[in-house]
């Protein structure tokens, strides 16, 4: 960006030095031309007359009713009217030695509203525009009058210029150049490539923003840039010699530009709606219709008053505009000021261009250029900011895809385990069921009497191990249920649609009863574990389906995470309003990193073999989440290979 401002800056530099160049180098009518190889500016002595006659192109005249004038003189008279035909005419003296120059030699008269009639020692040279059989004018073409070799002589040559004024506006905007055609069509181009590059730049850069909102599904504030852009490359190549490549008729390039050029403020205040998702007010509403009716009027009234009308009304009230998004900033923007900084540069770097560019409509001063430099860096910056906006969207959305294939690894796993748990739930109880149906014979072995005593304790030990089949069976069946129903609770307390019941419930009875099931169903039978109510007969009012559910997931985890071994701890006690829950075990601990998740849906503790830990990883899930639904609160303490410490604390309710 910083070399196209150096380039733009030389470029501007360059041309400013060419026009005091020119200044340095003018030459009045009349002046001895010995040769073409330098350029010839004629500034001073040109005779001007209103009125029309062509008689007034030939070589000699009267010229006494005739003023003399310095040009550039466009607008000079502000209180006459000269609309209509007025002339201009200027003479140079070739030597008596002329020879015709090697390169074709041409003029250039500049832009001339609104037609012109070049004559050269009374011939005509050529022209631009037609006054009948109907008005066509062209004021937005440079012209450039190839100088005929033949009518050139030595001597005196005069040059005539016949110009009709459609409007007050009239004059020359510059002083003629006589000088090689090749090198004035050359500057020219020159001083119009800026512009075509930008032109073009804008529309790539709306077209990709088109094609992004398509994509992409956004037809908001990026469909809105992508127009407000690809107009405004239409508007400046318009504005270039693209126009005579681009139309045949001057009449409809010209209606073209006004329309495109009074789409662009609701484009882009379209497009602040939509990015600051706002919604519009009446000003803009007014503002809106106020366009239409600019676009209505240009489109049915083709003719040059009303194109200058329709300039004038548009610039003043271009503030509006202006005001409008300073106004959409000011309400939306200073609590995002981080979504739109790029935008306000850009705004900042396009206001003194607009200006200028309004100056020049309205032709109180002429700064060619300016603008098209101002919304390339406006555009630009917005173009940043929705690009921006875009990667953060990417982001965000690979993001979400990458947490959806994280969850659907989970719930994977969760379909798993639950299979699992099932799988071994069902061969358990198939095992109970075959013991049922096939009762142990006895094994006949020779036995020393004095052995008889120990194999009989042997046997009754296992028997104490087995257990009954038909409860085991049952405890199996039980447990399988309890994970079912704990699903089901966990869906209902999330959605906050359970009802609890409240009742009287023996503490450390409810307690042996879920140590003993969770016993049955991992066949682990520990002697280390220590359960300590207090009091010893403590009863308490709450609902017993959520206590049990915590309870076992507690201690379940603190059976399946510890070896056999270690011992566990359960205890339960009233204090300072609330029943406290403490389950403390000696076993793997957990990381700072798991102590962040563990209580997150499907999330697992560590085992060196994650397929050998049962569950379903909604246990803690369903901790935490009853007790919050309680009112009360978890804490976890942990240590990697130090063991874990739940304390869980419920608000005491008195029975009613």
């Amino acid at each position: 960006m910083i070399s196209i401002f150096k380039l733009y800056r030389i470029g501007f530099g360059f041309l400013f030095v060419l026009s005091l160049v020119g200044e340095l180098s003018a030459n009045p009518c009349g002046s001895f031309v010995t040769s073409f190889e330098k350029p010839i500016t004629l500034t001073s002595d040109w005779l001007f007359r209103k009125g029309d006659n062509l008689d007034w192109r030939d070589e000699s005249i009267e010229e006494s009713f005739w003023v003399k004038r310095s040009v550039p003189d466009y607008g000079i008279s502000k209180t006459e009217n000269l609309t209509g035909y007025h002339w201009y005419r200027c003479s140079f003296v070739l030597p008596e030695n002329y020879s015709n120059p090697i390169e074709p030699i041409a003029i250039q008269l500049g832009r001339i509203r609104d037609i012109d009639e070049f004559y050269l020692n009374g011939t005509l040279v050529d022209k631009t525009g037609s006054v009948l059989p109907k008005l066509d004018v062209n004021f937005q073409k440079m012209r450039i009058y190839s100088l005929p070799t033949h009518l050139l002589k030595p001597g005196l040559n005069v040059i005539a210029i016949r110009i009709f004024a459609a409007t007050n506006l009239n004059g020359l905007k510059q002083a003629p150049i006589i000088a090689k055609e090749r090198s004035l069509r050359e500057a020219v181009f020159l001083k119009e490539v800026f512009a075509m590059v930008c032109g073009y730049v804008f529309i790539f850069m709306g077209m990709y923003f088109l094609v992004g909102s398509i994509v992409r599904g956004r037809t908001g504030e990026n469909f809105f840039f992508a127009l407000f852009s690809i107009f405004m490359g239409f508007y400046v190549l318009i504005r270039t010699q693209h126009r005579d490549i681009l139309f045949e008729n001057f009449t409809w390039s010209y209606v073209t530009e006004l329309l495109v050029l009074i789409c662009l403020p609701s484009f882009f205040i379209n497009f602040l709606h939509q990015y600051l998702k706002i919604k519009r007010n009446l000003v803009f509403l007014a503002y809106e219709v106020f366009l239409v009716a600019l676009f209505v009027i240009t489109l049915f009234f083709r003719n040059p008053k009303t194109w200058i009308l329709v300039i004038a009304l548009f610039n003043y009230l271009l503030p509006v505009a202006l005001g409008l998004v300073v106004y959409l900033f000011w309400k939306n923007g200073k609590e995002n000021i981080a979504k739109i900084r790029y935008i306000l540069i850009g705004i900042f770097c396009l206001l003194p261009t607009i200006l200028m560019d309004s100056l020049s409509a309205l032709e109180v001063i002429s700064l060619p250029g300016t603008i098209y430099f101002g919304f390339l860096l406006f555009l630009v910056m917005i173009s940043v900011q929705l690009s921006n906006d875009m990667v953060l969207g990417l982001q965000n959305f690979m993001e979400q895809e990458k947490e959806l294939i994280q969850m659907e690894r989970v719930k994977t796993g969760f379909l798993i385990n639950l299979s699992t748990e099932f799988k071994s739930g069902m061969e358990k109880i198939s095992s109970a069921i075959e013991g049922i149906s096939k009762p142990s014979t006895k094994v006949q072995t020779k036995q020393v009497p004095a052995k008889k005593g120990k194999q009989k304790s042997k046997e009754k030990k296992v028997e104490k191990i087995q257990g009954d089949p038909i409860k085991r069976a049952e405890d199996h069946i039980l447990y399988m249920s309890y994970m079912v129903d704990e699903a089901l609770l966990l869906k209902k307390l999330e959605e906050k649609s359970y009802i609890p019941f409240y009742e009287s419930i023996l503490v450390k009875e409810l307690i042996h009863n879920c140590v003993s099931s969770i016993e049955t169903h991992l066949d682990q039978h520990r002697k280390n574990v220590e359960i300590e109510v207090n009091p010893d007969k403590l009863e308490i009012f709450f609902p017993k389906e959520l206590l049990f559910c915590v309870l076992r997931n507690l201690i379940e985890n603190a059976y399946i995470y510890t070896d056999p071994k270690t011992a566990i701890s359960i205890e339960f006690f009233n204090r300072d309003g609330f029943h406290n829950l403490i389950v403390i075990d000696e076993g793997l601990g957990l990381s700072q990193i798991e102590m962040e998740t563990i209580f997150q849906k499907f999330v697992r503790g560590y085992k060196e073999k994650k397929t050998d830990i049962p569950g379903a990883g909604i246990g803690l899930t369903l901790v935490d989440v009853t007790t919050k639904f309680l009112g009360g609160t978890v804490q976890l303490k942990s240590q990697e290979g130090m063991g874990a410490k739940f304390t869980v604390r419920f608000p005491i309710r008195s029975p009613k």
